[in-house]
């Protein structure tokens, strides 16, 4: 059951969609829950959430705008602060090669969904976007692959760059937007998603190289990954104490420390230093051990809220809502049909 605990993404990325939303005057309620909107302050940008959370965000942005498009658009609407550091190490750097570099390197810093790995094949050049959680909406990778082809063309000062791109998903109904934004032969249900392009692509200077900045900017981003690993293998293992004990009744700050065989004042603090509090640790889990259940048709709703050591399922429908912006049953039927 661990297996349903997984990355995480940058709150900045997520403010991301709130900000285009907002710009196009579209239904931010319907997406984003009010607890959700709060934590998309520009001062908590680095803060994290669940991956199969910003997943859902998506899913339901693109249900409620009925835009199939809305991954490239908002491809097209990502700022430096929406990335943080990592945006700016890739914005100072020499050339398309070190922007990839930093990209294969450093891309866990937006979002741990998936990896990116560097291809040459003779005079052509193969980005692929590897996932790293299975069964992710398509929209992540949609995304992805279109912010690279778009920061090429923006830092480079060159809108002419194409690519052709292939994508794991089945077709949209119209790939007239995919074709205009990529420029080449543009291909779905393929065996893997990726971008191939000219070796010579690959020199391009970039706009606002700056070699002191970059050096600095890349210390930093080095230092922000070290900070995500550390934070990440504490949580892991509280997470792991959390979900052992709500497959057998409630938990608590109390017993998960016990069960850490350590002080509870302790874990607090560790967890306070870490980015996170015990409350939200466990919200987080609980959020995403609850859609794991809910994937299964079968399973009574009453049965998750029990498996969640919730006591019955009113206070269980409420949380999720707080979680998600939806009920269980809404959230069970969207995805199950």
């Amino acid at each position: 059951m661990e297996s349903a605990v997984t990355g995480t993404v940058r709150v900045g990325y997520v403010r991301a969609l709130l900000d285009y939303l907002e710009d196009h005057d579209l239904a931010t309620a319907s997406v984003f829950s009010p607890e959700l909107q709060q934590r998309l302050d520009d001062d908590c940008l680095s803060e994290r959430i669940p991956v199969p959370l910003w997943s859902d965000l998506l899913a339901k942005a693109i249900a409620v705008t009925d835009d199939e498009h809305l991954p490239l658009k908002l491809a097209q609407s990502i700022i430096p602060k929406h990335w943080g550091v990592f945006a700016y190490a890739a914005m100072t750097c020499k050339n398309l090669a070190e922007v990839a570099a930093i990209l294969i390197r450093y891309e866990r810093l937006i979002d741990d969904a998936n990896d990116a790995k560097l291809l040459a094949d003779g005079d052509q050049i193969a980005l692929q976007w590897i996932p790293r959680i299975p069964d992710l909406h398509p929209a992540l990778m949609q995304i992805s692959v279109a912010s690279w082809v778009v920061f090429a063309q923006r830092h480079t000062g060159r809108s002419d760059l194409i690519a052709d791109v292939e994508f794991s998903c089945p077709p949209p109904r119209d790939i007239t937007q995919y074709q205009h934004l990529f420029g080449g032969r543009v291909r779905f249900d393929q065996p893997i998603t990726q971008l191939r392009f000219p070796k010579d692509y690959l020199q391009l200077p970039i706009t606002y190289h700056d070699p002191e900045s970059h050096q600095l900017l890349v210390s930093q981003v080095i230092q922000q990954i070290q900070d995500l690993k550390r934070p990440d293998e504490y949580q892991q293992t509280v997470r792991g104490i959390i979900v052992q004990q709500l497959s057998h009744g409630r938990c608590t700050l109390d017993s998960v420390a016990n069960g850490l065989n350590t002080p509870t004042r302790s874990l607090q603090h560790q967890l306070e230093q870490s980015g996170t509090s015990f409350r939200q640790l466990l919200d987080n889990t609980r959020a995403e051990l609850a859609r794991h259940y809910l994937d299964d048709p079968d399973m009574a709703l009453v049965d998750v809220a029990f498996l969640l050591g919730f006591s019955e399922q009113s206070p269980f429908t409420k949380a999720f809502k707080r979680w998600t912006g939806e009920t269980p049953g809404e959230y069970r039927k969207r995805h199950t049909g």
